[in-house]
């Protein structure tokens, strides 16, 4: 195993994991609300560029905080449900933002509350750099420790039938996704087509999504790029992307 490997998921599975206090944005009737929901071992700290970007374009935003490292699936989806319950009251519009696995939360979220996705209030979804399919470099690296420390719900990213996206239902509320293209040199040979270093475009791909693009950005660096903000913001007011 080379170290360089090692150490990149070492950094994955620990950077970030310190909670952070969540933003519970007071709203009124009328206001539009973007819960927004983190990756793997992540806190809401990593999106607090995102947040910005977000409040700057008029939006309430609520950021989600969960522990992710060595927790069930169960147990971080109770939590999330928990969370944005809390979040979407008093609201006439709620829209959906997630990066990475925060993306697999909001698809969780939705499957299991139907009736705020076929409701008046019920805005856009984007998705960002979500492995719906898993990721390869998730599957390198199954059989090692660091994998069983890291508990089930990164066991979950794995590719195949089990991954947890393929065990959600396919979304059929509009769904706009963002894939990265900037691959990482640490990575790029798990994986056979464009990635963004840790998820292939292939696996962020839904059959059914509502609008789709590429964009030259690495995993971690869409939740702080201008333009994944800019292009995310402009599919939550026209649901659709701004292709060039």
């Amino acid at each position: 195993m080379k170290k360089w490997l090692v150490g990149g998921l070492i950094s994955l599975l620990v950077l970030g994991c310190a909670s952070v206090k969540n933003d519970q944005t007071n709203l009124e009737m009328g206001d539009e609300l973007v819960v927004l929901a983190h990756g793997l071992a992540r806190s809401s700290f990593a999106m607090r560029d995102f947040a910005l970007q977000l409040e700057q374009a008029g939006y309430h935003v609520c950021v989600m905080d969960y522990s992710t490292v060595g927790q069930s699936v169960d147990s971080v989806l109770a939590l999330t449900k928990q969370q944005i319950d809390s979040c979407v009251d008093n609201t006439n519009r709620i829209h959906f933002i997630g990066h990475s696995l925060g993306g697999l939360v909001i698809r969780a979220y939705l499957q299991s509350e139907p009736e705020i996705a076929n409701s008046t209030r019920f805005g856009e979804v984007v998705l960002m750099g979500t492995p719906n399919l898993g990721s390869e470099v998730a599957d390198h690296f199954k059989n090692h420790m660091l994998m069983q420390w890291a508990g089930e719900t990164s066991q979950s990213l794995m590719t195949g039938e089990n991954t947890l996206g393929a065990q959600l239902t396919t979304p059929d509320y509009r769904v706009g996704i963002i894939a990265g293209t900037n691959t990482n040199s640490a990575t790029k040979a798990l994986f056979d087509g464009p990635n963004d270093g840790l998820v292939s475009v292939a696996s962020a791909k839904l059959a059914n999504m509502k609008d789709f693009i590429e964009l030259d950005v690495s995993h971690s660096r869409m939740r702080s790029d201008s333009e994944v903000a800019n292009q995310a913001i402009h599919f939550l007011k026209t649901g659709r992307f701004a292709h060039q």
